[in-house]
């Protein structure tokens, strides 16, 4: 049993560990799920998705996370590569199903261009499964070099693939076994175990970028070896974190931190991001957030508003559109980046009442995908907005002033 979590995970766990001095460090984590149960991690709230996006967000059927499916009950190693400031951070794990955590461990790294895990780990006995994912939380990845044992069973061999960002490494001494880059032949049953030493030059630049090791039969790992150049660990004691702006809207860590029109702009964002969704949606609810700044019965300021817990659902930790909340434009994607801008846009505008209030004095909204809130019951409509999703299903807001 994982230090920390029951022997079984079968809801939400979070768990705080200390850091004492920032810098790069390594979190592992052991766990194993089968059938249709799943398991996936946050740290410090972050939450890991595929590469590269989609439309809609991968949660479970990543690198990251651990699928029953593919594992059949079978264990899973993940490490997080990860820079962390000193205090107390979090690991939140969320099983779908259940889940078992056999072990975990957090260390700090000393020299980023040679991260060593000597490792010496047979794979337990299954068909081609997940093994070992190595995770790079905005780090580069300058090579990666592994060392592998493969050996004959009678009718069957040992295989091991790698895949880097969800591209294979081919081997290119076989068309048959071109995706196992570790490939045993049944001459091994007389030769005995092959050890080979594979080394994969990337030079990646600065992001989220995934190592996969896949396994087949009972491979062994004996050694991993990640290169992510030189990287400036000394903790930045004096440093003062930037204003966020449209152009660089990264959260600081304290919405304190931002400016009345980022803040708007990350709820118009975070709670109405979809490109189907309709201005007159955005602009509505904006206008329902700055009806409470300027009334007497709520907080004067838009930060107080927006951050009341369970105000906007984008804000809550866990929520899937909370990433987008703390940081805008951490996809790179442009249709996001495109969004964003026009989100900072009518914020700006409904701030300097350059919009006109749309909802007729609204400070309370919810939509059709939730029952009716109590606080809606006999309470008079000022304005409804319907449009169509991307299932063309029809989704209404309703607006109401309390």
């Amino acid at each position: 049993m994982a230090k920390g979590l029951p022997e079984i995970l079968t809801e939400t766990v979070q768990i705080s560990f200390p850091i004492s001095k920032s810098g790069l460090y390594a979190i592992s984590i052991t766990a194993r799920c089968k059938d249709s149960s799943d398991l996936r991690v946050e740290i410090d709230n972050r939450l890991f998705r595929e590469i590269p996006p989609k439309k809609n967000i991968q949660k479970y059927d990543i690198p990251p996370a651990w699928n029953g499916n593919q594992l059949r009950g079978l264990q899973q190693t993940n490490v997080f590569l990860i820079k962390l400031e000193s205090g107390e951070h979090t690991l939140t794990f969320f099983p779908k199903g259940q889940a078992t955590v056999e072990t975990w461990d957090f260390w700090a790294i000393d020299d980023s261009t040679d991260i060593t895990f000597n490792l010496d780990k047979q794979a337990e006995d299954g068909d081609k499964r997940p093994w070992f994912s190595f995770v790079l939380v905005d780090l580069p990845l300058v090579s990666v070099l592994a060392q592998v044992s493969v050996s004959w069973h009678y009718f069957d061999g040992d295989d091991a693939k790698v895949a880097i960002d969800n591209q294979l490494e081919p081997n290119p001494n076989s068309l048959l076994w071109r995706n196992w880059v570790w490939h045993a032949t049944p001459i091994q049953l007389f030769s005995g175990p092959k050890k080979e030493q594979k080394i994969f030059t990337k030079n990646l630049s600065s992001g989220m970028h995934y190592l996969e090791l896949w396994a087949d039969k009972t491979p062994t790992l004996h050694q991993v070896s990640l290169n992510l150049g030189k990287i400036d660990l000394k903790q930045k004691t004096d440093q003062i974190s930037p204003i966020p702006t449209v152009s660089n809207p990264e959260w600081t860590g304290n919405f304190a931190d931002d400016p009345d029109q980022i803040i708007l702009a990350r709820v118009l964002f975070g709670e109405a991001r979809n490109t189907l969704v309709p201005d007159e949606a955005r602009i509505a609810i904006g206008w329902v957030i700055k009806n409470r700044v300027d009334s007497s019965g709520w907080s004067n300021s838009y930060r107080e508003v927006i951050t009341t817990p369970s105000q906007f659902s984008s804000f809550n930790r866990g929520d899937d559109n909370r990433p987008f909340v703390e940081n805008p434009l951490y996809t790179d994607n442009p249709i996001d980046k495109k969004a964003w801008e026009h989100a900072y846009e009518l914020a700006g505008k409904i701030i300097s009442n350059e919009i006109e209030d749309p909802t007729k004095g609204a400070n309370h909204y919810y939509d059709d995908s939730i029952s009716t809130p109590s606080w809606a019951e006999n309470q008079q409509l000022t304005l409804t907005i319907s449009y169509l999703n991307q299932y063309e299903k029809k989704v209404s807001i309703f607006f109401f002033q309390l």
